[in-house]
């Protein structure tokens, strides 16, 4: 039996997570399963059929007002599974997900993003976090100026950036996908000044951001960092995360198009494939914030958003 799960319910959600990986799901569903089955192990121990009663419990624990929308996805697809494979199982009925309103992504202004990297460009040496005055302003610009999801850009392996061609190769990432990131003239010199002082720092190292020997910065200090910055820039955007870097790619892509008269529905696959999206309408989402905004929020230029960085 997996040290990852050990109720009664182990071999059944390592045979699913494997399945979903088979199928090329992304594998969001690890963390609450193990929380299910942590749950199973020292409140139900006993368990050995996903009953409602069993489902019902463990998405109200530990909540006030409603479940977690991720419990519940989680275990509705667990119980799927259980009946793909013949197993007496409770599958939790679509309906009872409360499916919250998707907030609108901030869209930053030419101001805000110049005093952003400005703040970023002005982070000091700390000693518990050796080279982070380089490391962030280069990561957060890559994240902008590619549409990278911010773990893309994190776990992005040194083999895997070739600057004379000029491309990044995502391997692995969200739906199991890789894909070729075209970069321009700019944001390759960018990246190779950044290679060649990380190489003198460590040599050999395998990841392009390398935290320490071998691994890539956690999420969690990518976010600290974003929101070290965006205070430094005057509280900007307080709501917002490094994602909002991904989304603002997006809509200034598609706000450029618009200016230059190009058919979106031509062009909107190419965007789909660079991001790596899994569907035309995930890309086609960010179409609606462009009308009432294009005017008000100054997206016609790109002077400052990426300014020269002096190791």
């Amino acid at each position: 039996m997996s040290a990852a799960f050990s109720s009664n319910f182990a071999a059944h959600i390592e045979a699913m997570l494997e399945w979903r990986v088979g199928l090329g799901y992304a594998k969001t569903l690890v963390y609450p399963m193990k929380s299910f089955d942590r749950f199973c192990v020292t409140r139900r121990p006993g368990e050995t059929i996903l009953s409602r009663e069993l489902v019902t419990a463990w998405c109200e624990e530990g909540t006030r007002t409603e479940w977690p929308a991720y419990k519940a996805h989680a275990i509705r697809e667990f119980g799927k599974y259980l009946k793909i494979v013949d197993v007496e199982a409770f599958v939790l009925p679509a309906e009872w997900i409360s499916h919250h309103a998707r907030s609108l992504p901030h869209i930053f202004t030419d101001e805000e993003l110049t005093n952003f990297f400005s703040a970023a460009d002005s982070i000091t040496a700390c000693s518990a976090s050796p080279f982070r005055e380089y490391t962030i302003p280069v990561v957060f610009r890559l994240m902008l100026g590619c549409g990278l999801r911010p773990q893309e850009a994190r776990r992005l392996h040194r083999r895997n950036v070739d600057l004379d061609k000029a491309i990044v190769m995502i391997e692995q990432t969200k739906y199991n996908k890789d894909r070729r990131v075209p970069i321009d003239a700019g944001m390759a010199a960018l990246l190779a000044r950044f290679d060649d002082l990380a190489n003198l720092r460590r040599p050999g190292r395998e990841f392009f951001f390398e935290d320490h020997p071998g691994q890539p910065y956690p999420g969690r200090w990518l976010t600290a960092s974003y929101h070290r910055c965006r205070a430094m820039a005057g509280d900007l955007a307080p709501g917002s995360t490094p994602y909002t870097l991904r989304h603002n790619y997006a809509t200034r892509t598609l706000t450029r198009w618009v200016e230059e008269g190009r058919d979106l529905n031509v062009w909107l696959p190419y965007l789909s494939a660079y991001m790596g999206h899994e569907t035309y309408s995930a890309t086609a989402y960010y179409i609606h914030l462009l009308p009432e905004r294009l005017s008000a929020t100054g997206l016609t230029g790109t002077a400052g958003i990426i300014p020269e960085v002096t190791p």
